[in-house]
């Protein structure tokens, strides 16, 4: 179940949920590469951080990131850059961007941003919250999703240039090609923000399926897991 909120919402208030999503094998599939085509598995520096001899669905790898604070589902086809200015990694904050090697069969690169911090107060969390709104969200829109472990901030967003401005649209009357999420530990002061952003090749048009890119990143969101 979902509930759909707002920023306004007051911050004392939390509604419990219990997150049950079932991926059909018709969208894993969709993300499945044949191991010896896998750029995260054939790039060094991205396969130093999978562990083949954990199972979860086809299509993805289990991930832990490089000083342990978390894990998640990485997915095939991307790699980690190891850029020093695009990856970073201390005790208390890690940052990540994957990339989507080549263009898939709907003309778009799929780029994933995360970033793992630690000695969070809930009210700095907050902060970082409406900051992802600012920028990403369609007029400070998101849901919501708490689990036992954790609560999960989520939205999406369409954004394009009119007239060299950027704007942004409402994602259910436009394909969405920005999804943000904070995942926040319920037990420790720890979370993470997380960004998919989707670009069409060389700035043409392309076809975006926006169930499949939103069971996608609901699917990197709801299996990350703090280790601490």
């Amino acid at each position: 179940m979902r509930v759909k909120v707002g920023w306004m919402m007051k911050k004392g208030i939390w509604i419990p949920i219990v997150v049950l999503i079932a991926l059909g094998g018709g969208v894993a599939m969709a993300f499945a590469l044949n191991g010896s085509d896998d750029i995260a598995l054939t790039d060094d520096f991205t396969s130093s951080f999978l562990d083949p001899e954990v199972e979860i669905d086809e299509g993805f790898h289990y991930f832990q990131s490089e000083k342990n604070n978390f894990s998640m589902w990485f997915p095939a086809g991307y790699y980690l850059s190891d850029d020093p200015v695009q990856y970073e990694s201390k005790r208390h904050f890690e940052s990540l961007n994957m990339y989507e090697k080549n263009v898939n069969e709907s003309g778009f690169r799929g780029h994933i941003q995360l970033k793992y911090r630690d000695n969070m107060t809930e009210h700095r969390a907050h902060l970082q919250l409406n900051r992802l709104l600012e920028d990403l969200s369609y007029e400070q829109q998101y849901e919501q999703l708490q689990t036992d472990e954790v609560t999960i901030y989520y939205g999406s967003s369409y954004f394009t240039l009119k007239d060299k401005k950027g704007v942004t649209y409402d994602p259910n009357d436009h394909f969405a090609n920005r999804y943000f999420a904070l995942v926040q530990s319920n037990d420790t002061e720890e979370f993470i923000v997380i960004t998919y952003r989707l670009a069409c090749k060389d700035g043409v048009a392309c076809e975006i399926n926006n169930d499949q890119e939103s069971r996608f990143f609901d699917t990197l969101i709801q299996n990350i897991r703090f280790r601490k």
